[in-house]
């Protein structure tokens, strides 16, 4: 169970198969909870009369600045209250999921979550939240797959900086993905592009932990993994709407776009032209 104890009121929120996004803004309330996936919290606005609580009936208060984060590990209780307008961005992972990274990225599954000291500021959960919150903010819809690809990143930023894994270094990986690992890569990616195509799924294309893949991948490509896959979409669906008579909205679906909408937002923004006015122009007989 994703999200408890939070109104939709508060903002737009987004499920997932096993994880949930939620921005917030809202006026002075309180939040009780407990529930069985782990919770990341980062203020995108300061907050100066936090209080909140974790597992006990003792409550700290005090300043929460921009970019602090909360960590609730799975089946904490939680309280949380503000006194002030509040903006943030809350995800939700459920447990198999936290441990199928952390077995792929650390070759093991069994550790601890270790929430950071009250009103700690993480620059880079901050920005990743700053990221998610353009992608509520996108004209045409959000695009699971790209807030799916920034879950997994910050889920595997968690792993590494706040839990019993963080005594295993980074590794140090350079260089690009071998002709052999791209080639299968690709052709997985053009062969499901109907599909979701996640960071997980293909750094197991790859046979590579999420985390060099996406490196690998960007050192490849100059793109990343999902700014690659839409790409790819757009120039599918494009060829469709050029060469064939077929509906928008079973384009859409056959190259993998949430709907007619969110393919049509994304050309607009590449191309400066909606599908219809493409097809108009390459097939004036439809005018």
């Amino acid at each position: 169970m994703m999200l408890c104890g939070r109104s939709e009121s508060w903002g737009p929120q987004i499920f997932m198969k096993d994880a949930a996004v939620a921005y917030t803004q809202t006026a002075s309330n309180s939040i009780y909870y407990v529930q069985q996936a782990h919770t990341i919290h980062v203020h995108l606005a300061a907050e100066p009369h936090w209080e909140v609580a974790l597992n006990s009936d003792r409550r700290t208060i005090g300043m929460a600045p921009l970019g602090a984060i909360d960590i609730a590990p799975a089946a904490s209780e939680v309280f949380a209250r503000w006194t002030r307008q509040k903006r943030s961005m809350r995800l939700d992972i459920d447990p198999a999921r936290l441990k199928r990274l952390a077995s792929m990225e650390f070759d093991g599954d069994t550790f601890e979550l270790q929430p950071p000291k009250f009103g700690f500021i993480d620059k880079k959960a901050h920005t990743l939240s700053l990221w998610m919150q353009r992608e509520f903010e996108t004209e045409g819809g959000c695009n699971l797959e790209t807030l799916d690809a920034f879950v997994t990143i910050y889920a595997i930023h968690v792993l590494r900086t706040y839990s019993s894994l963080q005594k295993y270094p980074s590794p140090s990986i350079t260089g690009g993905l071998p002709p052999t690992i791209w080639n299968r890569v690709k052709d997985f990616i053009y062969g499901n592009i109907a599909t979701t195509l996640t960071i997980e799924q293909l750094a197991a294309v790859a046979q590579l932990s999420p985390s060099h893949f996406n490196r690998a991948f960007r050192q490849t490509t100059g793109q990343s993994p999902h700014q690659f896959v839409i790409a790819a979409r757009l120039e599918h669906a494009r060829n469709l709407v050029v060469t064939t008579r077929a509906p928008l909205s079973q384009i859409a679906e056959v190259t993998g776009f949430s709907n007619n909408s969110h393919m049509t937002a994304l050309m607009k923004r590449t191309w400066g032209m909606t599908p219809s006015q493409i097809r108009v122009e390459h097939q004036p007989g439809l005018s």
